[in-house]
């Protein structure tokens, strides 16, 4: 198990800085990516544009470049806006709050109804009940969020326009809970819609072979109610898929709220990526990358550990993996 651990950890390093490195390299080779950012009458100033390059570092090679962004990350140090020279880490600890807050509402929203009607589908499978939260599921992964999210903007703006976030009035948490859920309320349920459909259709499917298998049989046999073959059997035996689902979903609502974010101007990491690539400030558009995929491929890694605790079969492959101790 311990070596699993370790060749675990390591794939997530190697992920990191694999990603890191491509979009470190595509940022850096863009056409006319030292000078956008800059401003023009600057720009247009060879000694001025000369000397911005080399404040910025931008006139060393380009693996020196590279290496100094890696040993800046390693101590924690994100960069320097070229916009305005604040720190990144900065605008970064500004946005990730906002996401975080997002995705949770949206998990919350999603995740507990698509696990009940997966519970209910199963149950009851073939049945009018399961048609109709298949089709439902169906729906909602199929609807786009962008679309979805436009639509809700439309129709519930020109209705309820308190509903709507409004640009620049984001209230923290901490100081009026009502507030910010109210104002993250809409953007939540368009995530939540996908989230259900997913988490619906994955709890059934794994429900339903679970049902079928000896393990289900053999507890009727014995004498077991059917609410205690669901929830001591068939459910215990069905959590591994639903650990891996639920989990690369938290994880893909909490770095993927892109265009959400920007549809209903959350100020969240979504729309600090766009902006801060709108107006060529690519070292912000580096940081809120880079703790986007490290919140991502964490996540990841924290559902493997999750089913190797959950999943006896999952222990014995770790098992195997570390030469047989456990």
């Amino acid at each position: 198990m311990t070596r699993w651990l370790i060749v675990r950890a390591a794939a997530f390093v190697l992920s990191v800085v694999v990603g890191l490195s491509g979009l470190f390299l595509m940022l850096h080779t863009l056409p006319g990516s030292d000078t956008a950012g800059l401003a023009p009458t600057v720009a247009a100033n060879p000694e001025a544009r000369a000397a911005a390059r080399r404040a910025q570092g931008l006139d060393r090679p380009l693996v020196d470049q590279y290496l100094d962004h890696v040993r800046g990350l390693l101590r924690g140090d994100l960069g320097v806006s070229n916009s305005d020279g604040s720190p990144a880490a900065d605008a970064v600890a500004t946005a990730a709050p906002v996401s975080i807050q997002l995705g949770v509402m949206a998990a919350t929203l999603g995740l507990l109804p698509g696990l009940a009607a997966g519970v209910v589908a199963a149950r009851h499978v073939h049945r009018p009940g399961d048609g109709t939260i298949r089709l439902t599921a169906l729906v909602a992964v199929s609807v786009p969020s962008y679309w979805l999210a436009v639509l809700l903007l439309v129709q519930v703006g020109n209705r309820w326009p308190g509903l709507l976030p409004q640009p620049g009035g984001f209230v923290e948490f901490s100081e009026d809970p009502g507030a910010t859920v109210q104002s993250l309320m809409l953007p939540a349920v368009v995530l939540a819609v996908g989230t259900f459909g997913v988490v619906a259709r994955t709890t059934r499917s794994a429900l339903i072979e679970v049902l079928a298998g000896d393990d289900v049989l053999f507890a009727r046999a014995m004498g077991m109610t059917e609410r205690q073959v669901l929830t001591r059997v068939a459910l215990r035996n069905a959590a591994p898929a639903a650990v891996t689902v639920v989990g690369l979903v938290v994880a893909g609502l909490l770095a993927g709220t892109v265009l959400v974010e920007n549809v209903f101007q959350v100020p969240g990491l979504g729309q600090l990526l766009v902006s801060s690539f709108s107006r060529h400030d690519y070292p912000v558009a580096m940081a809120a990358a880079t703790v986007t995929a490290v919140a991502y491929l964490g996540l990841n890694l924290v559902v493997d550990v999750a089913l190797a605790l959950v999943d006896p079969r999952h222990r014995v492959h770790a098992a195997r993996a570390n030469g047989g101790s456990t």
